[in-house]
């Protein structure tokens, strides 16, 4: 039965609640963890464990009032708070929470059975509405972001808003990751050691673009070598194969491997979605891009070529010898006008000097424009038809090729591919972070808070 009086947190008429801010201005915003806030976040989590649910709210209180921006705290504190029967203090930290991270707490207040009777109230229906409004402009954001990296991560920069969004969460794990636009999917490979079991865990996730939602990530049949990539044909799913063997990705109720027919040509180049493909070698990941639309070249085994053609031009395209164009690199702008890409610059290095570059070609025109040097290897992404993304040295900047000063992305470090690196270049030598998931905080979670 609903129960519409003050003591329930209710109101005579539902209220009118305005759209949610989503996402943060900052992507360190989402660094909660690592803040002042944490510490009493942790005995709040204790106190829960023990189901006193008075210290839950009052630890949750004191880890915003070190940390505002904590969002785990502060879905923690509506929960803690409902469960105390404040009903009517329910709604501002959930929507702090929600709001900065709707992927993970938009559903999860929902489905929270602690939750239901506050949902019950008028101002429960609201949110309820809230929330289901705000799934669209969520998936509008994410439609028009740059997927960067930060401190291991993947991270969505929507340049309308300037907010950024969180797409993983794994601590710090993300080795690779290949996503697929005109499906709205998005598959990362993690690899991490389990401090309890003493191995490595190498690991599979997807997240659904179109709503933030992540299906929790699963062990790979394999630890070695795998290839990733989306069959767009007879499966329309995404498909792995470790050793020999192709497996298909069933993401429905969860996430699980199933053999692949070899009928169905899981792993066939023509079959798969942007005849992409991403292959991950302990914590090396590569992108593989086949047949790009609109351009030829003579590829060599590593996809790199002197010069390129453009066919609705005729153009021929090159970078200063002794140069090569990384033919994995190509990306179209949206309109299909310009192409940017990375091109090795020589084939041996020398201490301190730039390897690698980012250049930006007009299609009609043949002119090619150098936008950046780096020493630790270059990539390129578009955020719009006339805004193209560098990962270089100093992080991500964004060029506006219509004029103005380059932008820095403060706090992304990378683009959602590796960087363009020679291979005279070694990879740098980097310690798997240790597993801290909290099953309670997955992203299919219902919550952290226990009904």
């Amino acid at each position: 039965m609903r129960r519409d009086d003050a003591s329930t947190g209710g109101d005579a008429a539902a209220p009118d609640l305005p759209p949610l801010t989503l996402g943060m201005s900052a992507v360190d915003g989402f660094a909660y963890r690592k803040r002042a806030g944490q510490a009493a976040f942790k005995q709040a989590r204790d106190a829960e464990a023990r189901g006193d649910w008075a210290a839950v709210a009052t630890s949750c209180e004191a880890a915003l009032a070190a940390d505002p921006a904590h969002l785990d705290a502060a879905y923690l504190l509506a929960v803690a708070r409902a469960k105390t029967n404040q009903l009517e203090r329910v709604l501002d930290p959930l929507t702090r929470a929600v709001a900065g991270d709707f992927a993970k707490w938009g559903q999860a207040s929902l489905d929270q059975p602690a939750l239901q009777q506050f949902l019950a109230t008028p101002t429960g229906d609201a949110w309820r509405t809230r929330v289901e409004k705000d799934r669209e402009v969520l998936a509008a954001m994410f439609a028009r972001s740059l997927l960067v990296t930060a401190h291991g991560d993947l991270f969505a920069y929507d340049p309308q808003t300037t907010r950024w969004l969180r797409v993983t969460r794994t601590g710090g794990a993300i080795v690779g990751a290949l996503v697929v636009r005109g499906f709205s999917r998005l598959a990362y490979v993690t690899r991490e050691k389990d401090k309890a079991k003493h191995q490595t865990r190498v690991r599979l996730g997807i997240i659904d673009l179109g709503t933030g939602r992540a299906r929790l990530a699963v062990d790979l049949p394999s630890t070695g070598a795998v290839r990733i990539a989306y069959n767009a044909k007879k499966l329309k799913r995404f498909v792995v194969r470790t050793g020999n063997t192709w497996q298909s990705v069933i993401d429905e109720p969860r996430l699980r491997f199933e053999p692949a027919g070899t009928k169905d040509h899981p792993g066939y180049a023509a079959d798969l979605a942007d005849s992409s493909w991403l292959d991950v070698t302990g914590r090396h990941a590569k992108l593989t891009r086949l047949g790009v639309p609109n351009i030829s070249a003579d590829w060599d085994d590593h996809a790199l070529a002197s010069a390129l053609r453009i066919g609705s031009s005729h153009r021929i395209v090159s970078v200063p010898a002794p140069g090569l164009i990384d033919g994995n690199t190509l990306v179209w702008s949206p309109d299909r006008i310009q192409l940017a890409f990375a091109a090795q610059l020589a084939d041996t290095c020398k201490p301190g000097e730039p390897t690698a570059a980012a250049f930006v070609v007009d299609a009609a025109t043949g002119t090619v424009q150098e936008l950046e040097r780096a020493t630790g290897g270059v990539a390129v992404d578009w955020l719009a038809e006339r805004k193209v993304a560098v990962a270089g040295d100093n992080g991500v900047t964004i060029i506006d090729l219509a004029g103005g000063a380059p932008i820095a992305l403060e706090g992304a470090d990378g683009l959602l591919y590796a960087r363009r690196k020679p291979t005279c270049t070694p990879e740098p030598m980097v310690d798997e972070p240790v597993s801290d998931e909290d099953p309670g905080e997955s992203g299919e979670s219902a919550g952290s808070a226990a009904p």
